[in-house]
């Protein structure tokens, strides 16, 4: 129990050994992300919703149950329609709150998309968004001092890193500022290296249900890096949660990339029907959902691994014709050649079946949600 929000938790996720001393990889040459032994070792349970948002950290999509997921796109569903008639009375719903937007990884959509929400319900944001440029981390401070920092400032802290278990670590020191300051600053996970991406999960599933009318019986087929990609590991686990009756997820990726067993299993426990191939054309005639993401460069050990795949499913006109008339194609963003040329692009970007900038416009709508929820359980 910590300040009497923690209860209901979701079984202990074990925080790996972590001690960060730099924290901008992939920002500069002049410093980087090192792993090493950790001082102390924690387990740390981000509290389940439960129907209840306040106060409290959203780092895992293990935290939701289909009731917190309908509560959740109902809200935004009424920002979204109350934005588009510009409802001066959002702006009052996070009046006086700020935000920290903490990116340790470059971002274009997330970080962007996170703070127009908070600016669009009326709050402040301070942004430290340069990786090693922001001056503490530049100096080699740990992630938990700057974590514990922005907290002394922030109602909510975005956070976005490289390493696995980021999320829980901020939590975990935040929590423990939070006990003695007296204030209850919660963290928001905008990604954690390979680990999860839980708010764009949720952005996914909400785009999936508005534009197929539900999510019962509809064939859902992932595309690409499935082993690296943060965003479908936390979309199909998200899928599993809802329950949806006669779905199936389709898996298509190299061996290489497949969706690790950790997932899979989970999958299989809770009774989702999977089918795992290497070949597009087993699942693409019968697919609802096309859900494309890239071959994630960053995550190879060498240019030579990456060129040797990187070609393996690259979605163009002509590959989404063969595809039902009313299949939709979605993609995390951003895109690179697993979307052919610039002129595939256009032709793609034309056919009304593609909905990925619909899905990156109800990203902000999601989070304006999300974060009215979570910083005043606001009735929205």
């Amino acid at each position: 129990m910590i300040n009497g929000l923690q209860h209901n938790a979701v079984p202990c996720y074990n925080v790996p050994d972590i001690h960060f001393f730099s924290s901008g990889v992939g920002m500069t040459e002049d410093a980087t992300v090192t792993a090493g032994p950790s001082p102390h070792r924690h387990t740390f349970a981000p509290a389940k919703i439960a129907g209840k948002f306040q106060g409290k950290h959203i780092i895992s999509v293990d935290q939701f149950a289909k009731d917190d997921l309908e509560i959740l796109f109902d809200a935004t569903k009424s920002i979204r329609k109350r934005s588009r008639q510009h409802d001066r009375g959002l702006t009052e719903i996070a009046a006086g709150r700020v935000m920290a937007s903490l990116f340790y990884e470059s971002s274009t959509r997330t970080d962007m998309s996170f703070q127009a929400a908070m600016r669009r319900l009326g709050g402040d944001v301070i942004a430290a968004s340069n990786g090693v440029r922001f001056s503490s981390v530049y100096k080699g401070e740990n992630l938990a001092d700057t974590v514990r920092a922005a907290g002394c400032y922030a109602d909510v802290i975005v956070l976005r890193h490289p390493q696995v278990g980021s999320s829980y670590e901020a939590a975990y020191f935040l929590d423990k500022l939070n006990q003695r300051i007296d204030k209850r600053t919660v963290v928001v996970s905008g990604g954690d290296g390979v680990g999860e991406h839980p708010t764009q999960a949720l952005l996914d599933l909400f785009t999936i249900i508005d534009s197929k009318g539900a999510l019962d019986h509809q064939s859902i087929t992932l595309v690409g890096d499935l082993k690296n990609g943060r965003t479908v590991h936390s979309l199909s686990k998200l899928i599993a949660y809802y329950r949806p009756k006669g779905t199936r997820l389709n898996m298509v990726a190299p061996e290489t990339l497949r969706m690790p067993e950790s997932i899979i299993a989970m999958l299989t426990d809770l009774d989702v029907e999977i089918h795992e191939t290497e070949a597009l054309d087993d699942v693409l005639g019968e697919s609802d959902v096309l859900y494309w993401t890239r071959i994630q460069e960053e995550r190879f050990a060498n240019k030579e691994a990456y060129d040797a795949i990187k070609d393996h499913f690259i979605m163009v006109p002509e590959l989404l014709d063969q595809a039902p008339k009313n299949a939709v194609l979605m993609h995390p963003l951003p895109r690179k050649h697993e979307m052919g040329t610039v002129e595939d692009h256009e032709g793609l970007d034309a056919d009304p079946r593609s909905i990925y900038f619909e899905q990156m416009e109800n990203g902000m709508f999601v989070r304006m949600a999300l974060l009215a929820k979570v910083l005043r359980e606001a009735y929205v």
